[in-house]
C-alpha cells in the first residue's frame, strides 16, 4: 500500500510521516498530540471518529482525562479557523466524539510544496523528508525569536531533530554563595522553576519532592534520570555576591548525560522576581506551541516584590518540611509575602495549603470548623488574583472534599489537573474523591499517576498503598507498605497505615508491632492511638484497649482529640454506644474521617447498623 505523504484541506498542508503542518508554505507551531488528534481526523474525513479511539489512538500507553483531548481539539479549531464553507473544520459529534468537515485532498510523495518565491522538492521516504523539512524550516521559514533550550525542545517535539522528549526533571539549584542561608532561594527557585515547566503539557514533569532527594546526595546523571524516569534534567546553580545574584542553567540529556543548552543570568538581588522569570519562563513560556494559550498570557506577568518573594520562598521551604511546627512557620512567611504584596496569588495559595494540612489528623490536629474556613477563604483569595493557578483549585477542592462538598470538589480536582497535569497533589486529591466515592480502578488510576509524577514521594507511595486498602485489595497494601518501609523503617505514614491494613487481616501481633511503633515516633498522636485501641480490642486483648482510651480521654482534658479517635478505639472494645455517639460527634464537627465512612470494613456488624447507613445519606456518600 502506497504510504500518503500529504493531507490537503484550505490553505493547510500535512505531512503524516514528519508531523508537520504548513499554512500557505509557512509551519504552524502546535503541540505534537493536537497534530496526531488532526491526523487521525483526517484519515476518517467526513467520518465520525469516537472520544475512545482519538485517546487510545494519540495516547496509547498513557491514560489522560478527557478534558486534555478537548483542549487539544480547541487548540486546532483556534489555529484552523474555518473552511470555505463559513464552518470550523472539525465538528463536535454529542456524547460521541468529533468529525472533520472539510473537503481533504491526499497527494503521494514527491509532489511540490509551494511557497511564493520558491518551490522545494519532497522526496520520498520519511528520513529524506525529515531532512529537507528541516533544512526548510531552518534556512527559509520565518520563525518568531525561540532560543536555548525553546529552539531544542520545539524541534524536538514535531520529530524534526530527535525524538520527542515525555517527562523532564528539574534538579535541585545548587547553593554556590557559601551561606547555609541561601538554601532557602535554591530550593524556591527550584520549585518555581518546576511549576513553570509544568506548563509543558506535553511533558509529564517530576514533583519536587523526588527531586530534592539529589540536592545533598548528586548521583551520575544517567542514574538520576533513570530513577526518576526523566528523559531530560535541568541543572541550575545561584551564587550571591553582596548586592548581585548569578544563575546558571543547562538542559541536558540525561541517558547520555550529554549538554544540550546552557544560559547564565546575573542581576541585582533587588530584582530577584524578574531573575524568577527570566531563568523559569525562558524555559517554559517560551516553548508556546507546549503550552496551553491562556497559561502563555500569564506566565510573564510574575512580577512581586523582593520582600514577598523571598518570603514566599521561606514559606515554601518550611512548608515542605511537612511538620506542624514547620508547617506554623511557613504561614507566618506566606502572611509576610502577602503583606508585601496583598495581590500575591502563589502565597495565598500556600497559605490555603498549609492550613490544609493543619486540619489532618496526624499532622496538625487542628479542629476542622475552625481551620477549614480558613483555607477555603485563602484559596478563594488565590482564585480571585489569579483564577488560573492549578495550586489555588486543587487547595480549595481539597478543602471542599473534607466540606463534604463533593460536585464542587470533583469538579475543583479535575479543573486544577487540566490547568497543570503535572501538578502531582492534585492526582493523589483526586483519588481520595474517587476512593471515598467507591470507584477504587479510577482512584488507582490517579494515585498512580500522581507516583509517576512523584516517583520517590514516600507519602505518595503510602498513599497508594492507603487506596489499595480501600479496594480491599489488603495483601497488595501491604506489599506497598512494606517497600516504603524497606527505604525508611520510621516513616510515620507508612508505619500507621500498614498497621491499618494487618489489622484489617487479623493479622494482630504484626499490626500492634507497627502502630506502637507509629506511636512512639510521632509522640502520641491520638489518631493513632486510636487504631491502636482498635487492634488491641479486636486481638482480644481489652485491657490494653482500655488503658489507650483513659490515654485519649485525659489528653482530650488538655486539647483537642479528634472524635474518629475514640470512635476506633470503642470499635476495638465492641461499646457500640459509645461508638455511634463518636461518629455523631465526628460527624457534628466536620472530621475528615466521616468523609471515609462508604469504605470503612465492610466485614464490622456497625456497618448494617441504620444509625450507620443514615451517617452516610447525611453526608451525601454513596451507599451500599
Amino acid at each position: 500500500m502506497t504510504a500518503k505523504r500529504f493531507y490537503i484541506f484550505g490553505a493547510f498542508r500535512l505531512d503524516p510521516d514528519t508531523r508537520v503542518l504548513l499554512r500557505n508554505g509557512d509551519v504552524i507551531r502546535i503541540p505534537p498530540k493536537a497534530v496526531d488528534i488532526l491526523l487521525a481526523l483526517l484519515e476518517s474525513a467526513g467520518q465520525p471518529v469516537d472520544k475512545e479511539t482519538l485517546l487510545h489512538t494519540v495516547w496509547p500507553d498513557t491514560f489522560v482525562e478527557e478534558t486534555n483531548l478537548a483542549h487539544h481539539i480547541s487548540v486546532l479549531r483556534r489555529t484552523l479557523g474555518e473552511g470555505e464553507s463559513g464552518r470550523a473544520y472539525i465538528e463536535t459529534i454529542p456524547k460521541r466524539g468529533y468529525r472533520f468537515v472539510g473537503e481533504v485532498e491526499e497527494t503521494a510523495a514527491g509532489d511540490a510544496v509551494e511557497k511564493p518565491g520558491q518551490t522545494i522538492d519532497v522526496p520520498s521516504g520519511a528520513h529524506s523528508a525529515a531532512r529537507q523539512t528541516r533544512r526548510t524550516v531552518m534556512a527559509a521559514l520565518t520563525i518568531p525569536a525561540v532560543s536555548g533550550v525553546a529552539t531544542f525542545l520545539w524541534l524536538k517535539n514535531r520529530g524534526l531533530h530527535a525524538p520527542l522528549y515525555k517527562s523532564l526533571a528539574v534538579l535541585p539549584f545548587r547553593n554556590l554563595s557559601g551561606k547555609p542561608d541561601d538554601d532557602f532561594i535554591c530550593d524556591g527557585l527550584t520549585e518555581v522553576l518546576i511549576g513553570e515547566v509544568a506548563k509543558i503539557t506535553v511533558l509529564r514533569v517530576i514533583s519536587r519532592s523526588s527531586v530534592m532527594r539529589y540536592r545533598d546526595n548528586r548521583k551520575p546523571l544517567p542514574q538520576i534520570a533513570q530513577e526518576l524516569h526523566a528523559e531530560a534534567l535541568i541543572e541550575g546553580s545561584i551564587a550571591r555576591f553582596g548586592a548581585r545574584a548569578r544563575v546558571s542553567v543547562q538542559l541536558l540529556d540525561g541517558a547520555e548525560d550529554k549538554h544540550l543548552w546552557g544560559e547564565t543570568y546575573e542581576r541585582d538581588l533587588t530584582d530577584i522576581p524578574r531573575l524568577w522569570s527570566e531563568v523559569a519562563i525562558s524555559i517554559a513560556h517560551e516553548i508556546q506551541a507546549q503550552m496551553q494559550p491562556e497559561l502563555r498570557a500569564r506566565a510573564g506577568r510574575g512580577r512581586v516584590r523582593q520582600q514577598a518573594f523571598e518570603a514566599y520562598l521561606r514559606g515554601r521551604y518550611y512548608w515542605n518540611k511537612r511538620t506542624a511546627d514547620h508547617i506554623r512557620t511557613a504561614i507566618v512567611f506566606f502572611r509576610k509575602a502577602i503583606d508585601a504584596d496583598p495581590a500575591y496569588a502563589e502565597a495565598y495559595a500556600g497559605l490555603a495549603d498549609c492550613y490544609n494540612q493543619l486540619g489532618t489528623v496526624l499532622i496538625g490536629g487542628e479542629r476542622p470548623m475552625e481551620i477549614r474556613p480558613l483555607a477555603i477563604a485563602a484559596a478563594k483569595r488565590a482564585l480571585e488574583v489569579d483564577p488560573q493557578l492549578a495550586e489555588a483549585h486543587a487547595a480549595l477542592a481539597y478543602a471542599k472534599l473534607y466540606d463534604w462538598e463533593w460536585a464542587e470538589a470533583e469538579a475543583g480536582f479535575r479543573h486544577a489537573i487540566e490547568l497543570n497535569p503535572s501538578y502531582a497533589p492534585a492526582h493523589l486529591w483526586y483519588s481520595h474523591f474517587l476512593s471515598m466515592w467507591k470507584r477504587p480502578e479510577e482512584a488507582l488510576r490517579e494515585v498512580r499517576l500522581s507516583e509517576q509524577l512523584d516517583p520517590l514521594s514516600p507519602i505518595i507511595q503510602t498513599q497508594t498503598g492507603w487506596i489499595l486498602q480501600h479496594a480491599r485489595r489488603h495483601d497488595e497494601a501491604i506489599r506497598k507498605l512494606r517497600k516504603v518501609l524497606d527505604a525508611d523503617p520510621d516513616y510515620l505514614w507508612a508505619l500507621w497505615r500498614i498497621g491499618s491494613s494487618y489489622t484489617s487481616k487479623s493479622m494482630f501481633a504484626e499490626a500492634i508491632d507497627a502502630l506502637e511503633k507509629a506511636a512512639k515516633l510521632s509522640g502520641r498522636s491520638p489518631a493513632i492511638v486510636g487504631t491502636l485501641a482498635e487492634t488491641y480490642g479486636l486481638a482480644g486483648r481489652k485491657a490494653e484497649a482500655r488503658k489507650l482510651l483513659d490515654e485519649l480521654k485525659a489528653e482530650a482534658r488538655q486539647r483537642y482529640v479528634p472524635a474518629i479517635a475514640f470512635a476506633h478505639a470503642y470499635i476495638g472494645l465492641g461499646d457500640e454506644q459509645q461508638f455511634f455517639a463518636s461518629l455523631e460527634n465526628a460527624y457534628q464537627q466536620r472530621e475528615q474521617g466521616i468523609a471515609w465512612l462508604a469504605v470503612w470494613e465492610k466485614n464490622s456488624a456497625y456497618r448494617s447498623d441504620p444509625r450507620f447507613r443514615d451517617l452516610i445519606r447525611r453526608v451525601g456518600l454513596p451507599g451500599e
